[in-house]
């Protein structure tokens, strides 16, 4: 599987390595798959109705991430590893059953589904650990620093600092990110903050939730005469909602909610 700009030239074509190491495409664009796969087969949909959700993940991802780049038992330990909880108690409630559906009322016509069941209780835990992972994964297979960069108004903070907290044994993944002061809750703040980790940096911003996304596309993109200056021996990763390792793992559990929904039914 390759991937291309939104913006660029359709026929040049980049890994899921430098898509997911990079966040946005050097033109400014985002990376998307070159092509959708191919249809899931009905035994396939059979097979994967029984497996837990970090089982699930690795075969949904296993569409859009070439054997090449990330073997497939080495797949299924990322994906295990997004999920799994961890000694000191943080990590997802229940990792096999990561999403939650529940009938609202007793008609079951209505579901809702709780995503919110990961280490800092929202949504963005089902896609950043696994992207995190990732990352720790390519930066220590090419011993090269990289250091996230993210802007936060609340949920993507939280759950990036304590996904780079739970690989504390990786020299060469850092993050630093930024929030709007007084902008977030107190919880979110607190999430941010109490991190003891000289692997997360944290700087509060006068502004709203949206100004610093110019200055640092501008930095992933090259457009900043700082990126040289500042970072000449460490790579920069967007991963926020535009790195496409959150869409394609948090894909995951509609498939999971499918599942779920049909069995219920």
């Amino acid at each position: 599987m390759k991937y291309i700009s939104t913006r660029g030239d359709k026929s040049k074509t980049f890994s899921f390595e430098t898509a997911i190491t990079s966040g946005y495409a050097p033109d400014g664009g985002l990376f998307v798959p070159m092509e959708l796969p191919t249809k899931v087969t009905p035994i396939q949909l059979e097979y994967w109705s029984k497996l837990g959700y970090p089982a699930l993940a690795a075969e949904c991802l296993r569409l859009f991430i070439s054997e090449d780049e990330i073997p497939f038992s080495h797949l299924q330990k990322l994906c295990q590893q997004s999920m799994e909880r961890n000694d000191d108690g943080s990590g997802f409630e229940n990792p096999e059953n990561a999403v939650v559906v529940k009938p609202l009322g007793s008609s079951n016509a209505v579901f809702i589904s709780e995503l919110f069941h990961g280490p800092t209780f929202c949504f963005k835990d089902l896609g950043m650990r696994f992207v995190v992972n990732a990352l720790s994964y390519f930066c220590n297979l090419r011993k090269q620093k990289i250091t996230l960069v993210v802007a936060t108004t609340g949920d993507t903070g939280p759950a990036a600092v304590q996904s780079v907290n739970d690989i504390p044994d990786n020299a060469y993944l850092s993050i630093l990110v930024h929030y709007p002061h007084g902008q977030i809750s107190a919880l979110q703040r607190k999430q941010l903050t109490t991190v003891n980790s000289k692997n997360v940096k944290v700087a509060a911003f006068e502004g709203g939730g949206d100004d610093m996304d110019s200055p640092i596309k501008n930095m992933l993109t090259g457009k900043s005469t700082y990126k040289k200056e500042l970072f000449k021996h460490r790579k920069l990763c967007g991963v926020n909602s535009y790195n496409i390792g959150r869409p394609l793992m948090q894909m995951v559990h509609y498939v999971s909610e499918f599942f779920i929904m049909i069995t219920d039914l």
